[in-house]
C-alpha cells in the first residue's frame, strides 16, 4: 500500500508528514529537514482503517495526518516540553 506523504511550510519552514505501513499498522509522523518534528507518533491498524473506510465513510488516516499537521502549528510537543521542564525545576 502507497501512500502520499503531505508537505506544508510552518513558520518559513517546510515540514513533511509521513506516513509509513509496517505490517499490519499504518504510522503518521512529522518530520523537518528529514529529522522528526516532535515525539509524536499517531497509528492506525490496517484492519481499522480499511473498515472504517468501508463501513463508515471515514478516514482515520486522514484525521491522524490532520492531527500531526495541527500539533506541528500548535507547537503541541514544544507545550509539552515546557511542562515537563516546569516540573523538574
Amino acid at each position: 500500500m502507497e501512500f502520499d506523504n503531505r508537505y506544508f511550510v510552518h513558520q518559513g519552514r517546510e515540514y513533511e508528514i509521513r506516513i509509513m505501513a509496517d505490517g499490519n499498522r499504518i504510522t503518521v509522523k512529522a518530520f523537518l529537514d528529514g529529522k522528526p518534528a516532535n515525539g509524536y507518533s499517531y497509528m492506525v491498524e490496517d484492519l481499522t482503517q480499511r473498515d472504517a473506510a468501508i463501513e463508515g465513510g471515514i478516514d482515520p488516516l486522514k484525521a491522524l495526518v490532520d492531527t500531526a499537521q495541527r500539533d506541528v502549528e500548535n507547537g503541541v510537543w514544544e507545550q509539552y516540553q515546557a511542562v515537563i521542564k516546569s516540573r523538574t525545576q
